[in-house]
């Protein structure tokens, strides 16, 4: 995958409701969580696509409590608005549902079949947006929870990336891998 950070520019407007919770900041660290997790298990193609899935997962959240329809509604608002972004970062136009199931189910407590053509890509978003609970308070995040044995040897790093970047006035993606790298080089 070509990374291309300065494509994926996150605006207020994007956002049906303005969250300091489920914002920008928390879209650039699930963004993140979501390229580093699926390197690291040599998922390439379904990064790519969950990170697709991660810049819109939570624009159509309509507060900050708990719902399972906002990915839902992302998937059919959101979607179609970013859709030639995707495509100009190597997703293929047969691949776009593959991001809009990913979305749609990332909120969802019920897991997609393993078999499923897009469980990967769905599991990969899950565990990564999983993984800012700390965000939430030290304990919200249930390692059990977890798909992929990977995202728990994550964990300690994505507490370190959410308390770094918290407080970094216009964080942007491409910071936010900047953030990330530096903290497995130190």
């Amino acid at each position: 995958m070509v990374l291309s950070p300065d494509k994926f520019i996150l605006k207020e407007h994007y956002f049906d409701f303005k969250s300091a919770l489920h914002g920008t900041g928390h879209t650039y660290r699930v963004m993140c969580n979501t390229y580093i997790l699926g390197k690291r298990l040599k998922y390439y193609r379904e990064s790519r696509l969950a990170l697709c899935a991660a810049f819109i997962h939570d624009m159509s959240r309509k507060h900050d409590g708990t719902c399972t329809m906002h990915g839902a509604w992302a998937a059919e608002e959101k979607l179609p608005l970013f859709r030639e972004l995707f495509l100009s970062v190597g997703v293929m136009p047969n691949e776009i549902e593959e991001i809009r199931t990913a979305v749609a189910n990332h909120s969802l407590p019920e897991e997609l079949l393993s078999s499923h053509d897009c469980f990967v890509t769905t599991a990969l978003l899950k565990d990564a947006d999983a993984l800012d609970r700390i965000r939430l308070g030290a304990t919200n995040l249930n390692p059990n929870v977890l798909r992929f044995g990977e995202s728990l040897a994550l964990i300690p790093l994505s507490e370190r990336l959410y308390y770094k970047t918290k407080e970094i006035p216009d964080l942007d993606f491409d910071k936010t891998l900047k953030v990330y790298a530096s903290l497995i080089i130190t």
